[in-house]
C-alpha cells in the first residue's frame, strides 16, 4: 500500500527557459506530514530531484518556481533541463517517488489525447548520479487532464475541487475568483481609536472575511470577522473602530479574504499614526490680547463681545497666516466691559470667555 502523495493545486507551465512565470504549488490536505524529498519532480522542460528531508506538513503549501517562491528552481543543485517536441502542444508536471513511481501527475493539452505522453528521461544530480524515470501514457488513471490553449502566462488551479483558468498573479486571481472584492479602505485616528471605512462587493456566497492589523513589534494578527455581504450588484460601505491601539504608535490595516489552499485576496494596505491631530484651530484669550493658529491660510472675522452680548470691538477682519501664531491686542483701558470673543472662520464659530483681569 502506497503511502499519501501531495496533491498539484496549481500549474502555470510558462515558457520556462525564455520567461519568469513558470510555478507550480503542491499542497498536502490530509492530516499527516508528507515526506517527498527525493522524490522527482519532472515537466516537458525539466527534472529536479526534491532536496532531501523535504516534508509537507498538514494543509502546507510548497510553491515552486524559476526564480520565486519556496523552493526556487534557479541555481538547484540537482535540476536538469530538458528540451521537448515544440511541435506537440501542451504540458504535464509529475511527481515520482524514491522507487520511480509516478504518484501525482497532471497534463493539459488541447485534447485529451496526446503524443508527449508516454515519456521517459535520466535525472543528474550535482554528485553524478543518475536517475531514470518512466511516464505512462495519458490513460493511466493517475494522471488529470485539463483542458488548455498552449498560452505563455496562463495556467490553472485548483478551487474549490474544480480546476479554473488562472495567471501567474496572485491579486488578478483573487480578483477573478474570489466571492468579494475590496476597492476601497481608509483609516483615521479618531479619540483614541482608529476608524477604518471601506467597501466590499458581493460577488458569491460565502461566510466571512477578516480585518488584520500589525505593528513593529507583532505580525499580522486578525482583529475581526466580518461576514460576508448578500451578492448583489454594488458596493456595501462598512465601518469599523479599532479601540485597543495604543497612542504614539504606527499601524497598518488590511481586509483579507482566505480560502485556503488555492484562494486568498487582499486588500490594498493602510497606514495609520495614533497621534492626536492638532486641531484646525486654536485659540487663547487673556484680557488684552488674542493668540491664534490656523493650520492654513483663511480669512476670519474676530469681535469683541460684553457680557450682555453686544459687539463692542472688531478686533480684526481679513486673512490670517496658516501654520504660524497670530496674535491680536486691544486697549483694555478704552474697552472695560470685554466678557466674550468671537472668532469667524469660513467653517464654524468659536466663542471665547475673555478671562477677569
Amino acid at each position: 500500500m502506497w503511502g499519501q502523495a501531495p496533491e498539484i493545486l496549481r500549474f502555470i507551465p510558462g515558457r520556462y527557459r525564455l520567461g519568469e512565470t513558470h510555478q507550480i504549488d503542491l499542497y498536502n490536505p490530509t492530516s499527516q506530514p508528507i515526506r517527498i524529498g527525493g522524490w522527482l519532480l519532472v515537466t516537458r522542460d525539466y527534472s529536479v530531484k526534491l532536496p532531501i528531508g523535504l516534508t509537507l506538513f498538514p494543509q502546507q503549501r510548497l510553491r515552486i518556481g524559476k526564480y520565486h517562491g519556496d523552493l526556487r528552481l534557479d541555481g538547484h543543485p540537482d535540476f536538469l533541463i530538458r528540451f521537448p517536441d515544440e511541435t506537440q502542444p501542451g504540458a504535464y508536471a509529475a511527481l515520482i517517488d524514491e522507487q520511480g513511481r509516478l504518484r501525482r501527475g497532471l497534463y493539459m493539452a488541447p485534447l485529451p489525447q496526446v503524443l508527449f505522453l508516454p515519456d521517459s528521461g535520466i535525472n543528474i544530480t550535482r554528485d553524478g548520479k543518475k536517475i531514470p524515470f518512466y511516464l505512462p501514457s495519458e490513460t493511466a488513471p493517475v494522471w488529470e487532464y485539463v483542458p488548455w490553449e498552449p498560452d505563455p502566462i496562463t495556467g490553472v488551479v485548483k478551487i474549490n475541487n474544480q480546476w479554473r483558468y488562472t495567471v501567474a498573479d496572485p491579486q488578478r486571481e483573487g480578483q477573478l475568483y474570489a466571492p468579494v472584492r475590496f476597492p476601497l479602505l481608509v483609516a483615521a485616528y479618531e479619540n483614541g481609536a482608529v476608524h477604518l471605512s471601506w467597501e466590499v462587493e458581493g460577488r458569491e456566497k460565502c461566510n466571512t472575511y477578516q480585518i488584520e492589523r500589525m505593528d513593529d513589534r507583532s505580525p499580522w494578527q486578525i482583529i475581526a470577522r466580518i461576514p460576508c455581504p448578500v451578492p448583489q450588484p454594488g458596493r456595501q460601505r462598512m465601518e469599523y473602530y479599532d479601540p485597543t491601539v495604543r497612542e504614539g504608535m504606527q499601524y497598518r490595516y488590511r481586509l483579507v479574504y482566505d480560502a485556503p489552499p488555492s484562494l486568498r485576496i487582499e486588500s490594498a494596505t493602510v497606514e495609520v499614526q495614533c497621534t492626536q491631530a492638532r486641531p484646525p484651530i486654536q485659540v487663547t484669550v487673556e484680557p488684552g490680547y488674542l493668540r491664534l493658529w490656523a493650520a492654513q491660510s483663511q480669512p476670519i472675522k474676530v469681535r469683541l463681545l460684553d457680557r450682555y452680548f453686544t459687539e463692542r470691538l472688531r478686533i480684526y477682519d481679513g486673512w490670517v497666516n496658516g501654520g504660524v501664531e497670530n496674535v491680536f491686542v486691544w486697549d483694555t483701558s478704552r474697552v472695560k466691559d470685554a466678557s466674550w470673543v468671537v472668532v469667524w472662520t469660513t467653517g464654524r464659530r468659536y466663542w471665547l470667555s475673555v478671562p477677569a483681569r
